[in-house]
Formats: structure tokens, sequence, C-alpha cells
């Protein structure tokens, strides 16, 4: 069994203008390594591609380049890079998390149905799904008198939090964060990084991306660079 939980090498995305019929490549070269319980930042100015990578790494995207190799929990290894769809779907479900920017929902849902869905999807009884569910908003201070409401009424701040509770909720050996932090007042960030933390304390392995420098100075393992210049050359 590997000692790492993932392994990129390499990894590029690019994406082609079909009107300019011209190849625009978002990050390119990017590896790392990364544990049970370490957490790696992606850092770099807006447009370097970090967003592109991370999406790369969960195969919403289809990286360009690369290899993406995941170590499951029961010590198989997989390139998410091109694995097929019903591996990857899979994964998603029992494995990878992903905390997006932001929060998309059915309208009628709940709050507290919203947060309980993945587990839901994995199978876990409705009564426990809720009892984690209701555990992660209110670790996240989302006011119990809000958990019957849905997500779309809610304020930008407020929609995160569910966003990162359900997020959360699901688990996974392996997290992946972009801009978890966006968008939050200062109480809100600290749960948020307290939360990450323990999850960290927990074996759970991260990549994500923070525009804050001190939260990257506090929760990160290792930094990698995206840059413009490689943005750049690459499009030469």
């Amino acid at each position: 069994m590997s000692d790492f939980i993932l392994s990129v090498k390499g990894l590029g995305k690019g994406f082609y203008l079909h009107d300019r019929a011209k190849h625009i490549p978002a990050a390119v070269g990017i590896s790392f390594d990364l544990r049970a319980g370490e957490l790696a930042a992606l850092v770099g100015p807006s447009g370097a591609g970090k967003s592109s990578l991370l999406k790369a790494i969960y195969r919403s995207y289809v990286p360009s380049e690369g290899v993406v190799n995941y170590t499951t929990a029961a010590g198989d290894v997989v390139d998410l890079a091109h694995a097929p769809e019903t591996q990857i779907t899979a994964l998603r479900r029992s494995e990878i998390g992903f905390v997006t920017q932001f929060l998309h929902c059915l309208p009628r849902l709940t709050t507290l149905d919203v947060v309980a869905r993945p587990l839901l999807q994995q199978g876990v009884a409705r009564a426990e799904a809720h009892e984690v569910a209701a555990e992660m908003l209110d670790a996240l201070a989302i006011p119990k008198q809000l958990w019957d409401a849905t997500p779309a009424t809610f304020s930008g701040g407020e929609r995160q939090r569910v966003n990162i509770a359900r997020s959360f909720a699901q688990g996974g050996r392996l997290m992946l964060l972009d801009e978890p932090t966006a968008s939050l007042d200062p109480l809100s960030r600290e749960k948020v990084c307290a939360m990450i933390e323990r999850a960290k304390a927990q074996g759970t392995a991260m990549v994500a991306i923070f525009h804050d420098m001190e939260i990257v100075e506090r929760l990160a393992d290792q930094k990698i660079t995206v840059t413009r210049k490689a943005f750049a050359e690459a499009a030469e």
C-alpha cells in the first residue's frame, strides 16, 4: 500500500476555444504527494488555474495531462485522471469530498436534508444522517430555527456554511476545498478552520485553496504554487 493518499504528477488542465481554434492552458506541470492528515494549499494569483486543478483532481474536469493516483481505503491505487466515470462516482460518494465555492441544491429541500443527503446516498439510516447533519450545522452556528427552511433563502455566508456542513458530514479520506472561508465573517471563518483542524487530526487528507495567507500558514502542511508565469509560458 502506498504511503500517500494522493500522488499528483505533472497535472495540467487546458481548454479549447472553438471560436478561436486555440488551446488555452489553465495550469500545467503540478506535482505533489499527500499523506493522511496533511493539507496541501494551492496558492497563486487569481486566474492562474487553482480551481481548475482542484476540479481536475475531483474529475469534474478531465485533466489534459498528468497522473492523479489516489489510494482507496481498500489499498487500491486509482488514477483519477483516467478512471471510468462509474468508479469516480463511487469514490465521490464514499471517500472523496468537495467543498465548492457555491451551494447547489434542490430549492424544496430543507437545510437539514441538504446536509444529510450525501449520507443518505451512502445508505446511512435517515435518523443517523439527520443526527450527523445536526451536529455539523450546530458546529457552524446555523440557528436551529433555520434547519427546516430552504438554504435558497439564506445569506451568502449562511449558504456557504451549509455547503461546508454538507461536505464535512459526508466526510471521506480526501477532501478538496475551494475557498471554503470566502464570504465568511471572522467568527464563522474560525469555526471552519477549527473543523478543518479536527478533520486533519482524524486523518483526512486535504487539498485546498485559500486567499487568506494567514489561514494558509495556520493550516497548510505544504504549499503548491500555481503561477501566471507557468500559465503564460504554456500558452506561447
